[in-house]
């Protein structure tokens, strides 16, 4: 089966847990390398579309009942027809569209709607493989009533009409292509190659009609083409031969990942006609239709093969345990995959005599399959009989689960720590799997705590020095040493004495403003004199009180806290110089001159930053660990009033980030003026729209009632009047220093879901989103955009719980993230992802993707954690973020639902500042669906069935918030 996804493993022993790990490990794999298919049959409508129609909306509607019924049966494959008889369910350039799709040969659905697209791409996202199911030969397929050999209904760019000499009557009443003809090869190869080419399609796929019967009328053809052949049925076996090697041969060198598989008849040949055959009298393809399947198989020109064995265990005339033996001995050595066809539309007869009485005969057949390593799984025909017997599909989705389930001897593995550590930590989390059908003892004291899966954290005591935690179970041994370092500080020794070159203060340019402190450091010899010398004069510098030990010579941090002076004149920028320090150890006196300068920055300095990027992160302190603040746009120009390490101090009292403004100075003063103010009203979007004479910075926040907007070095401004219809009261302005400032006050009952500075050539805009509410009907959301985050991916995996990397958090966040799009998606509303697929996506990247698309709603998937002192097996729940005032209703109804649907422990809604949820477009929440960890929580984090669950109910929440949208204003 193709993978559409793969996880490296780093150490050997996390391999062993591939054939083990739950359903969702990858995004299509179930048990291990199992096929798992339906076919879907387009021809006379048999299960899609269920009556022909050109309408898009009705053909995606059962194309996705179909699909989603496939994920509840845990199928992982989808056979569709898309070529039933010398037409289409697809845009193609060679055949016409079907009649099967749209009512009249030729016929396009509207809107250039293609079905395949839709299948493929949806299919995909539910991690299931779209194979496209061919029929090479078949012309036309009539029903009772209609008349024999029928050209004339064709459409006019039918190869049929095009090339009637390609056609042969049939006694059957229908229209077959010659297989004797080469150009009837190279039609059949172009129309895969065209599929290939066009569909990110996961294999080809015949069925058993080839050669429709011995009476087939090919004599002429014969005559030209099959002089090197004494015996007709020989040269009508070589043709298709020719077929399928050509098309294997087609298809490979396209150097595409996509199989090529065919499903014949049961019965290759009866023993009694060919002693290769199996023990059976029924019908022959060898001889019948001409289909040498087992030679296909046994040259290697096709990649599976799934025979249609449709008959009982014990059929006297084709007993299925025979034919399940005959096929598992035609693969074996071949490296071709077999797949059973299952006769899914026998189970369920009425008759009790019947074997196909119920569903115990498939139950059988499947456990018979079970029983065999080289059955690889099965196809069931087709998906209307599992929809139309639901007991069937039960036991189906039953089987497989329990399949999926099933516990299976584990080895030992430790997850956390991976390694030996050392720490300082008095006590530290161990983390694990186990088989759970064996005992497991740690350090001779038997781990009860496991679960079902034999999951297990224990958190375990620390002592100073090193610590032996051995874990045994069945002969099998894993140690872990921590180390635990001393909590006291212990002086380091110095190989010389110096002030060491790294440690002097500062590193960096620093400017700061009269009144503010710094501190300056440096290391030197525990018990020396240590001085720094600054802007002329020289201070005595405090030493930390390490205690000292013994006479070698130990390092110390000396620090003297500075204030910065007040300068007079000219507002500029006055350079202190490098700072100098001196120590003297015992009459050995050294010096050393720090790297960078000291530098003060007196008020209305013409010290500029102007922005450079398109955007850039503002932060409340010198660093981005904390969280941004605010963002500031390309041409925003504000004061510096002061710098260190990476980052500068604006005239707002924001800092931000060197590399992504211009730092310059000039002798004209930084002032703006507001020209002119004006509001104007949205279907979506108001503004207010600030025409100021310069390029000045400004910020906007929302206390859940009003919305601020300060603009920075403006001292006047214009009042803006508020047309009829506006969301907000009033708008005041205040002036405060150097800054203006606007507050727009909402009407009573009104409510926003976002807003955003936008920097123009004339000034600024700011963005205030209205309300959106869903729709009445089965399609509320239709209309709302929705981006969904599955946190982390790539290398950064998250937290990491009982299995380590190789099921870490990016996969449960990105495998609940898909079944939440699709969720979603029932719903009408248009999901955008910022990941599909385990990759590397930076949160700068993520908050980018949400800036341009501008969604309606905005939800990040997580998984949660602890420290490494904490027993997590202990702590469990669901928790959600928030920033943005405007999203907490949102935050509400999410935690509410879940915590009430799923009983979940409720871990709250939490107002912080993630770098994510500062997004003020769009509500915006950061969800916590469990701590990865916690043995238990991590089994039901892992569950494909809670998953969908969770995804669920999440999308119920959603539909609850923007319901609850048509009664705000």
């Amino acid at each position: 089966m193709k993978k559409t996804a793969k996880i490296t493993m780093f150490i050997m022993l996390v391999t062993m847990f591939l054939h083990m790990l739950p359903s969702e490990i990858n995004s299509n794999a179930m048990a291990e390398d199992e096929m798992r298919g339906v076919w879907v049959a387009t021809v006379l409508n048999i299960d899609y579309p269920s009556q022909a129609t050109i309408e898009p909306e009705v053909l995606k509607n059962e194309a996705v009942q179909i699909l989603d019924h496939a994920v509840d049966t845990g199928f992982n494959a989808v056979f569709l027809q898309v070529r039933p008889s010398s037409d289409a369910m697809y845009k193609s350039k060679i055949f016409p569209w079907s009649k099967y799709l749209t009512g009249a040969q030729g016929l396009a659905p509207k809107d250039d709607f293609d079905p395949l697209a839709f299948w493929v791409e949806e299919a995909h996202k539910r991690g299931i493989e779209l194979h496209a199911w061919i029929n090479p030969y078949r012309g036309t397929k009539k029903i009772a009533g209609e008349p024999n050999h029928d050209i004339a209904v064709l459409d006019p760019s039918n190869p049929i009409r095009m090339h009637p000499e390609w056609i042969v009557k049939h006694s059957d009443g229908n229209l077959y292509y010659d297989p004797g003809l080469p150009e009837v090869r190279k039609l059949v190869i172009d129309g895969v190659l065209e599929i290939i080419e066009n569909y990110d399609v996961d294999g080809i796929h015949f069925d058993d009609y080839f050669y429709p019967g011995k009476d087939f009328n090919d004599k002429g053809t014969y005559e030209k083409y099959g002089g090197a052949f004494g015996d007709i049925n020989d040269w009508r076996r070589e043709n298709v031969n020719i077929l399928i090697l050509e098309l294997s041969q087609a298809i490979k060198s396209t150097g595409k990942n996509v199989r090529f598989g065919i499903s014949p008849v049961g019965i290759w040949a009866n023993k009694k006609t060919n002693p290769l055959g199996s023990d059976t009298q029924g019908m022959q393809a060898y001889y019948d239709q001409f289909a040498d399947s087992r030679k296909w198989v046994k040259e290697k020109w096709i990649d599976y093969i799934a025979p249609q064995i449709y008959w009982n265990i014990g059929y006297t005339a084709a007993d299925y345990s025979k034919l399940l033996s005959w096929w598992k001995d035609t693969v074996q050595g071949t490296g071709v995959d077999l797949y059973i066809g299952q006769a899914a539309y026998r189970a369920g007869n009425a008759n009790p005599s019947s074997p196909w009485h119920g569903n115990l005969e498939i139950e059988r057949q499947l456990k018979l399959n079970g029983n065999h390593t080289e059955i690889k799984g099965s196809i069931f025909f087709s998906q209307k009989s599992l929809v139309n017997n639901p007991s069937l599909t039960a036991m189906i989705s039953a089987m497989y689960q329990q399949k999926d389930e099933r516990i299976t001897k584990k080895p030992l593995y430790i997850s956390r720590p991976s390694d030996n550590i050392r720490t300082s930590l008095a006590q530290f989390y161990l983390n694990g799997s186990s088989d759970p059908q064996q005992p497991l003892l740690l350090n001779g004291q038997s781990v009860d705590n496991r679960t079902k899966q034999g999951y297990f954290g224990v958190l375990v005591p620390l002592i100073e020095g090193e610590n032996e935690f051995v874990f045994t179970q069945e002969g099998t041994k894993v140690t872990r040493i921590i180390h635990r370092d001393s909590a006291s500080m212990t002086p380091k020794e110095m190989n010389e004495v110096e002030i060491p070159s790294e440690s002097v203060f500062p590193q960096s340019q620093q400017y700061w403003t009269s009144g503010e402190k710094i501190i300056f450091s440096c290391q030197a010899p525990m018990g020396a004199d240590v001085t720094v010398k600054i802007d002329g004069k020289s201070y005595a510098m405090e030493p930390s009180g390490l205690a000292r030990k013994g006479e070698k010579i130990y390092k110390d941090t000396y620090t003297y806290e500075y204030t910065i002076s007040d300068y007079k004149g000219t507002p500029r920028n006055v350079d202190l110089g490098a700072p100098v320090y001196t120590m003297n150890y015992k009459g050995n006196v050294k010096t050393r001159t720090a790297p960078e300068k000291v530098g003060v920055i007196m008020k209305n300095s013409p010290f500029y930053a102007e922005v450079i990027k398109e955007v850039i992160d503002t932060y409340g302190v010198p660093t981005s660990s904390n969280g941004a603040e605010y963002e500031i746009y390309s041409g925003m120009t504000d004061y510096i009033t002061g710098m260190t390490g990476n980052f500068l101090r604006l005239s707002s009292g924001q800092w931000v980030n060197k590399e992504g403004v211009k730092i310059y100075t000039t002798p004209a003063q930084l002032q703006g003026e507001v020209k002119a103010a004006e509001y104007s009203i949205g279907e979506k979007w108001d503004t207010l729209k600030v025409n100021i004479s310069s390029p000045v910075t400004a910020f906007s926040a929302f206390d859940g009632r009003s919305i601020s907007l300060d603009i920075l070095n403006t001292s006047s401004a214009v009042k803006p009047v508020l047309p009829e219809g506006a969301l907000f009261s009033s708008v005041n302005f205040v002036s405060n220093g150097n800054k203006a400032q606007y507050i727009l006050t909402l009407k009573d009952r009104h409510r926003i879901e976002g807003y955003y500075i936008e920097k123009i050539d004339t000034g600024l805009m700011l963005h205030v989103k209205r309300p959106v509410a869903a729709k009445e009907g089965a399609k509320p959301l239709v209309g709302i955009t929705i981006m969904v985050d599955p946190g982390h991916g790539g290398s950064d995996t998250g937290a990491q719980g009982p299995l380590g990397q190789a099921y870490s958090e990016k996969i449960i966040n990105l495998n609940t993230a898909m079944k939440l799009r699709l969720e979603l998606e029932k719903l009408g509303a248009d999901v955008l992802m910022t990941r599909t697929e385990d990759k590397n996506v930076t949160l700068q990247e993520r908050l980018s993707a949400s800036r341009s698309a501008k969604p309606d709603l905005f939800i990040s998937i997580h998984g949660n954690s602890m420290g490494d002192n904490v027993d997590i097996s202990k702590v469990d729940g669901f928790s959600v973020f928030y920033r943005e005032k405007f999203a907490q209703h949102l935050s509400e109804e999410v935690l509410n639902h879940t915590v009430n649907k799923l009983g979940r422990n409720n871990k709250g809604i939490h107002n912080k500042n993630l770098y994510v949820t500062k997004a003020t477009w769009a509500p915006t929440v950061l969800i916590e669906s469990g701590f990865v960890p916690n043995p238990y929580e991590f089994e039901w984090l892992i569950n494909k069935n809670e998953q969908k669950r969770l995804a669920k109910t999440i999308a119920d929440a959603v539909l609850q918030y923007f319901s609850i949208n048509k009664d705000v204003e």
